[in-house]
Parts: C-alpha cells; sequence; structure tokens
C-alpha cells in the first residue's frame, strides 16, 4: 500500500465505476425495452411499471456482469496511464510490472466480496420481488383460467395422478393446499376414480406425504385421515429445480438449503454450483483484473496496444465461455460443482501470471 500502489487503485477504481455507469445505462434500456416486449405484449402496463420491474432485476444483472466491467474498466484505466506518459515514467523509475497487477487484483477481490455478501443477497431479494409481481401483474390482468397455483403429472402405464397446490415451500419439496386427481386406465380410456385435498404433501424419497386430508371418490362420502403416503416416480431433484430458482437464493442462505436437500437425500447439484460460484467469484473478478493490466502494459510507442487490449477480452470471453461450458459438465454431474467453479478463475490468472512474467522477464 505505497503511495503509487494506492494511486494505481485509485485510478483502476475509477475506471471500473466509469465501466460500470455505462454498464448500468444499457442495462435499463435494453431490460425496459424486454419487459415492454414481454409483459407489455400479455398485457398493459406503463413505463413506470416496467421501469420498476427493471429496478428489481437490475442487481442481478450487475453482477453477472460484473466481471466484464472491472475488465473493461482495469483495461481502460491502465490504458489512461499508458497514453498520458505515467506508465512510461513509472516504468523508467523502476517499477515492475508486478506494481500493476497487484492493486488490479486487490480491486477485484474488494469488488468480489463486496459483490457476494452485499449485491448477491441483494439481488437475489430483489428478484424473487421482480418474478412475484411480474406473475401478479399477468395474473391479474389476464382474464385467463388456471393461472393461479402449481401443476404436476404423474404417471405410469395404468394411470395418472394430476396435482394441484396452492403454493410450494421455498424448499421445493412441500406443497400448500394441495389436490389430487386419480385417473386409471380402463377399457383405454382414463377414467376419474378418487380427489384427496391435503393441507401439505411433501414429497420423499419414492412416495408423497399427505398430511390432514380428506379423500373422496364418486358416489361415496369423505374420509378425513391425519397421514396417508402415496407412491410416486417424480424426481425430487427434478421438483427442486422446477420451483426454487438458484437466482432467488442469496449467498447466505445457500448453504442451509444446500444441507437440508443432502439430508433429505436429493442431490442440489445447481445450488452446489452456485455456491462454488460465489466463493470463486471474488478470485473470477481478480483475473479480470489482472488480465485486464497485463495486456495493458505494452507501451504505446511501440505500437500493438489496441491488439494486446483486443487478445486480454478475447480471453476475458473465452473464459466467460470455459466456465459455462464447465457448470453445464458440473449439471451432468460429469465433474465436481467446486471444479467447474474454479477451474475458469484458476487458468485466467495463471494467464495472467504467464504474461506479466513475459512482458517482464521477456
Amino acid at each position: 500500500m505505497s503511495r503509487l500502489g494506492r494511486y494505481v487503485i485509485g485510478r483502476v477504481f475509477g475506471g471500473v465505476l466509469i465501466a460500470l455507469v455505462g454498464v448500468l445505462a444499457c442495462i435499463l434500456l435494453i431490460d425496459l425495452v424486454e419487459q415492454m416486449r414481454t409483459v407489455g405484449a400479455r398485457t398493459d402496463i406503463s413505463i413506470f411499471e416496467a421501469l420498476r420491474l427493471t429496478l428489481l432485476k437490475t442487481p442481478m444483472l450487475v453482477e453477472q456482469t460484473l466481471p466484464f466491467i472491472v475488465l473493461a474498466g482495469t483495461m481502460g484505466a491502465i490504458i489512461g496511464l499508458n497514453r498520458s506518459s505515467e506508465l512510461v515514467a513509472m516504468r523508467a523509475a523502476g517499477v515492475s510490472a508486478w506494481r500493476f497487477l497487484t492493486p488490479s487484483a486487490f480491486v477485484g477481490i474488494v469488488l468480489g466480496v463486496i459483490a457476494v455478501t452485499v449485491l448477491n443477497p441483494l439481488g437475489a431479494h430483489l428478484y424473487q420481488e421482480f418474478e412475484s409481481e411480474k406473475q401478479d401483474a399477468l395474473s391479474q390482468r389476464l382474464a385467463v383460467g388456471g393461472q393461479n397455483g402449481v401443476w404436476i403429472r404423474q404417471g405410469d402405464e395404468e394411470g395418472q395422478v394430476v396435482i394441484h397446490a396452492d403454493g410450494v415451500d421455498p424448499s421445493g419439496t412441500k406443497l400448500q393446499g394441495a389436490t389430487f386427481m386419480f385417473f386409471e386406465v380402463q377399457q383405454d380410456a382414463l377414467r376419474f376414480t378418487r380427489r384427496i385435498h391435503a393441507a401439505t404433501a411433501e414429497l420423499k424419497p419414492g412416495f408423497w406425504q399427505l398430511t390432514d386430508l380428506v379423500e373422496a371418490t364418486p358416489g361415496g362420502r369423505p374420509v378425513r385421515q391425519t397421514h396417508l403416503a402415496i407412491p410416486t416416480t417424480l424426481d425430487a431433484t427434478e421438483l427442486i429445480n422446477r420451483f426454487v430458482n438458484p437466482a432467488t437464493l442469496s449467498f447466505w442462505v445457500l448453504p442451509g438449503f444446500i444441507r437440508e436437500a443432502r439430508e433429505a437425500g436429493f442431490a442440489p447439484t445447481r445450488y452446489e454450483l452456485k455456491l462454488q460460484s460465489l466463493l470463486a467469484y471474488p478470485l473470477l473478478l481478480a483475473t479480470m483484473a489482472g488480465l485486464a493490466a497485463a495486456f495493458s502494459l505494452q507501451l504505446q510507442r511501440l505500437g500493438n496496444l489496441a491488439r494486446w487490449g483486443a487478445a486480454g477480452v478475447g480471453i476475458g470471453l473465452f473464459l466467460f465461455f470455459y466456465g459455462q461450458l464447465a457448470g453445464a459438465f458440473a449439471m451432468t454431474q460429469s465433474v465436481p460443482a467446486a471444479v467447474a467453479a474454479w477451474s475458469a478463475p484458476l487458468a485466467g490468472m495463471f494467464i495472467a501470471l504467464a504474461m506479466i512474467a513475459f512482458v517482464e522477464d521477456g
């Protein structure tokens, strides 16, 4: 934290702030048009309602684009030092190229910690409100029946069960106000056989656990029961993935959610990948800042500065798509979630270190 280090940190922070303002303007404009196109095409909403939906979604979008914001901001700051000949003066004074990598990586780590501990919980909370308000706007203004509640279907060759629920527990495996309608195959046709309404229905491995239920059959009297187990072939992991969006779970909630899912015998791969990605997020931002610094140290008088900058941006995009591909492999359980989340940031950091070593030591 020398005076020179603090100066470089201040310039990098300034560059990141400028890039953030530019990206925010693009996000607000593009997503506002998207809300008017998607939601506005199905119901009448004002420009202010669309802007509110966009603002609720903005923190999550900023979190997703922050690596590129750090890459562009750091690269702009270092190139600014280069064009003002400050970089030449620093190098002439014997300042090593490593002295530029360290402040840039420090900025990335600080922003990463803030994003994980503050921005991510805020974005998850606001995104949950965004989804709720979007569904409320569509369900209230569309005169279409059957828009409320949750519908699930399970079955085999002998029959089917249609399940309707008023709501889903945050765990994604417990239905509130569930109604089970049973249909059996009789003479090559499905015929209704019985109906069960339960206060709650929790999905266990291989069966539904119903509580406080009323069972009725055609022509029969309703029968009340306290508990009842109904066999099912539904995969609880698929049910969780359907009803619980990882974007709505914050960094502080994910560990408990994953632990509870494991204790219930489920495989929360998507959520493990999300947690590991958040843990690796500070390193990812430090990597992007390091790449930006490494590919911006080429002196302007030597030429090819634009080519070096384009190479840095290209490697940043490559790391992004590599991370997406690794995440897809983790979803299929081909690789562990930790490997998929940490491999891209580590690979990028090694590239940045190798580039600095090449530029500084030949």
